[in-house]
């Protein structure tokens, strides 16, 4: 079996060879635009995630100050109210502490109950 070189063959076979290479060359241009999509949509996504994260700290960062103000205000109220309170009160004189004393004394050294007594002697 011969080998023929046919002239028409030969012009084919490199019209699909050709053919192949153009196919070739569009898809791997087809690919590379894919890339390049997809790296601006993850870019994109990057983006919308640092606007995300920033609105949030945004946000605790205003919420945070507003109840760290409110805290402040009543730590104040709680103040003026007990200094307020201090104020007001003064403490007993020294008589009423004597007498106090008298009879905290009275209680803890008086007579024993009539059912202790008989127990005493």
């Amino acid at each position: 079996m011969s080998h023929r070189s046919d002239p028409i063959e030969l012009r084919a076979a490199g019209e699909a060879i050709d053919r192949v290479m153009r196919e070739e060359r569009a898809a791997a241009e087809l690919l590379a635009q894919a890339r390049r999509d997809a790296e601006a949509i993850v870019e994109a996504a990057r983006d919308e995630g640092r606007a995300i994260v920033n609105r949030a700290t945004e946000r605790i960062t205003r919420w945070q100050a507003a109840h760290a103000r409110a805290v402040d205000s009543r730590v104040e109220k709680l103040r003026a109210d007990a200094a307020g309170g201090a104020r007001v009160r003064s403490a007993p004189d020294r008589s009423a502490i004597d007498a106090a004393v008298e009879r905290v004394a009275a209680r803890l050294t008086g007579p024993a109950p009539d059912n202790e007594r008989g127990r005493a002697r």
